[in-house]
Parts: structure tokens; C-alpha cells; sequence
């Protein structure tokens, strides 16, 4: 299974996963321009996506979705409550905890607290590795920690530092909608969620959606370092940064 990173953060949201023949996008938030150049670079043209996966109908998650469904037509899965805002024709509906397999994938959507219609994450296994992809949330749900625990990589929001984004030039009302229980993980509940999750299995963490003014990599390996120890936990994954302007460097399961 490969993995890539295309671009992630406020600004919009991308990534692209492979195995056997499915080719398939995690969300299409950034221009089809931008889409096209990064997979280039694999040696992918989206003419060669068959799939696409999305996680909730917010603009930073979908809006060269339009235009890529213009030129091809991949599968597009998402979630009833996703769809009664985009209204995709043909759209493949997908349901929370049930699993869809596809030609050896096995896809499973997350349900995730966000201010949006019927939000998800998704678990992508094939071939005895896993992708456990989470960004847009508030929390996670306990009871759903089980199906979490020990992926071969972890796509995980680290958006916020807490004291930066209330001291941060930005108004109250967003700074609480980001803060809430429908709003995104700060550093400290991502890097806490990463030590209950992570297991034998894993060897990748990706930071994901990561504020551009009221974080940055250096309070996220603070804060990461932090936890992780007073957890208990030795064993270390190969990390990334999640850009917003770049893609990552293609993983290889």
C-alpha cells in the first residue's frame, strides 16, 4: 500500500492512497491543478484515479472535487448526511463502522465529532497493513479506540497549540468553535490519542492539519515528546509535518 500526502491544513486537504489496481483520492480540497502536479510526480494521472473518499462536505475537503469529476469518473464514497450537501450524482453512500471492500481494500469510516453534516475518518487495510486516518474532530469517541489501536501509520490532526490560538489575534467565536467538542484536536489530545493508539504495528505518523498561525513543528514536538513520556511510551515512529503548499514524500507500506 503507497500513501501520499498531497496537501493538508486550513487552506485544503488532500491525500492519495494505492494498492492493486484502486487509485484513490482522501478528500480533493485543493485545485485540480495542484492535484495533478503532485501525482505527477508518483508517476500518477488522475486520469488513473478510480476512487475517491471523503471525509465531510467542508469547502477545505472538496472543492476541486467538481472539477475532477468534470474531466473522470472515479467512484466518489461518502457519508448520506455529506451528500445531502454536495449532492454527487452516483455517489456510492457510506455508512459509520461499516466496513466497504473493494477489489481487496477494506475501507472503514470513523464517525468523528465536527461541525458538519455526518463527518468521518476512515481505516484503509489491504494486504496486512493498515492507514488510520483521522483530521476534523473534537475528540474520539472511547468506545472506538479498539478499532484504532496499532496501524502501520497514523494520519493525525495536530492543528492547534492551545495557548497560541487564545492568544492569537482571532476572534473568540473562533477560537471556541476550534476548541469544542465539534472543533479539532490540539496538540496535547492528538499527542495523547497517539500514545493510547500506536502499537507494534506502527512506523509512521503523519502531523496532520496543522494551523499555520497558531502552531507549528516545533510547539507539536514539544508538546509530542512531552506526552509520549509521561505515557510510557519508548518506541518512536518515523514522523512528518503535513504541508499545506507541498506534497510529502510518498510511503511505501
Amino acid at each position: 500500500m503507497k500513501f501520499l500526502s498531497i496537501s493538508s491544513g486550513s487552506k485544503g486537504n488532500a491525500s492519495f492512497i494505492e494498492t492493486g489496481d484502486i487509485k484513490a483520492l482522501i478528500d480533493v480540497g485543493v485545485s485540480y491543478t495542484e492535484i495533478k502536479h503532485a501525482l505527477k510526480d508518483i508517476g500518477v494521472s488522475l486520469s488513473m484515479i478510480t476512487h475517491v473518499f471523503i471525509t465531510h462536505e467542508h469547502t477545505d475537503h472538496i472543492k476541486g472535487l467538481k472539477m475532477l469529476l468534470k474531466h473522470h469518473q472515479p467512484l466518489v464514497y461518502l457519508t448520506e448526511g455529506t451528500n445531502d450537501q454536495l449532492n454527487i450524482k452516483n455517489a456510492h453512500i457510506i455508512k459509520g463502522l461499516e466496513a466497504v471492500i473493494i477489489d481487496g481494500l477494506s475501507v472503514l469510516p470513523i464517525p468523528l465529532s465536527h461541525d458538519a453534516k455526518e463527518p468521518v475518518g476512515f481505516i484503509f487495510k489491504a494486504n496486512d497493513k493498515s492507514i488510520c486516518y483521522l483530521t476534523d474532530t473534537g475528540y474520539l469517541i472511547n468506545d472506538l479506540i479498539p478499532l484504532l489501536e496499532n496501524h502501520d501509520l497514523y494520519y493525525l490532526e495536530f492543528n492547534h497549540d492551545p495557548y497560541t490560538l487564545m492568544h492569537s489575534r482571532r476572534p473568540y467565536y473562533i477560537i471556541r468553535r476550534i476548541m469544542n467538542e465539534k472543533g479539532h484536536l490540539s496538540n496535547e489530545d492528538a499527542a495523547y490519542y497517539y500514545a493510547l493508539l500506536q502499537g507494534d504495528k506502527t512506523k509512521y505518523l503523519i502531523h496532520a492539519h496543522i494551523s499555520e498561525d497558531c502552531n507549528s513543528e516545533t510547539l507539536i514536538n514539544e508538546t509530542f515528546y512531552l506526552v509520549l513520556h509521561a505515557q510510557g511510551v519508548i518506541k518512536m515512529p518515523k514522523r512528518f509535518f503535513a504541508k499545506q503548499n507541498q506534497a510529502l514524500e510518498l510511503i511505501i507500506l
